[in-house]
């Protein structure tokens, strides 16, 4: 989502990419292992700490509802 608005909200960028099109892959493939990077680290963050248990053991207040 971030490289689709930024490529369709700056002209230049699509020069960028066809001129320098291994240093784009490059730029792509690194923001995206640091997305995933630093979903793992919230992840496990979560587990190690215990909160993981308490946010599933959550109930959701729109089905508790008796109608």
């Amino acid at each position: 989502m971030f490289w689709n608005i930024l490529y369709y909200s700056n002209s230049g960028i699509e020069n960028w990419f066809q001129e320098k099109i291994l240093t784009a892959i490059f730029v792509v493939l690194s923001t995206m292992a640091l997305g995933l990077t630093l979903i793992y680290v919230i992840y496990y963050s979560l587990k190690i700490t215990g909160l993981s248990k308490i946010l599933t053991s959550l109930k959701d207040p729109r089905k508790s509802k008796t109608q």
